[in-house]
């Protein structure tokens, strides 16, 4: 079942409760997030709430990689989000910490135990560009600082397109053609595997942060 998505022009709780600021609700994340986000953003919509868990416990994991899309476009657009997260091992965070941060972290048998700590250093280290992508003629750069270091990474064509064909998530399946380069990602956590399903994990920066030879 897709999680409820509730809309706000403002993020602000006092600013929500006054008439107009609920834009409404959806059933579920869009099938088409990269261009369903944009226009949320350009009607306004500062803030959007999760009403389920994103599961990564789940074998299946179509469902989570919905939401990651969401959320990953909503940082991309600097919209907030009111999101939870279970996990099978929290530890792994920080491949997912350049999302906006989430309210709480769960895990265990029951999936209820939050991991407060998590969520701490998740909020505290989260910043605009954490992680994400420009495109260029010919290749791709992606700036990285999820793990605290600054790396910038450059891919040049043609596995600077490849890339375009995870932005919604896609079945694990790789072709011999495409393994080699799928598992490399993988290795740089630019893509995430959630069950059955891969995604591309940096958001478009649209904004890009003083000159690209700057960390």
């Amino acid at each position: 079942m897709k999680p409820e998505l509730t809309l706000w022009r403002d993020r602000d709780p006092a600013a929500m409760r006054l008439p107009g600021m609920r834009y409404g609700t959806l059933e579920g994340p869009p099938d088409d997030p990269v261009n369903a986000v944009a226009q949320l953003a350009s009607a306004g919509v500062q803030f959007v709430q999760v009403q389920e868990p994103v599961d990564l416990t789940d074998p299946d994991g179509a469902s989570a990689v919905a939401v990651f899309l969401l959320v990953r476009e909503l940082t991309s657009h600097g919209i907030a989000v009111d999101w939870t997260l279970r996990m099978a091992d929290p530890a792994q965070w920080r491949a997912l910490s350049h999302l906006h941060p989430p309210a709480a972290v769960f895990h265990g048998s029951t999936g209820q135990e939050n991991e407060e700590r998590v969520v701490t250093a998740w909020r505290d280290s989260f910043h605009i560009a954490k992680c994400g992508y420009r495109r260029g003629p010919g290749f791709l750069e992606i700036r990285d600082h999820r793990w605290g270091s600054f790396r910038r990474l450059v891919v040049n064509a043609p596995r600077s397109t490849g890339f375009q064909g995870l932005l919604d998530g896609v079945p694990a399946v790789a072709s011999a053609s495409t393994e080699r380069v799928l598992e490399r990602h993988l290795r740089e956590n630019l893509v995430h595997r959630a069950g059955r399903y891969l995604w591309w994990t940096p958001y478009r920066l649209r904004r890009w942060p003083l000159s690209t030879t700057i960390p």
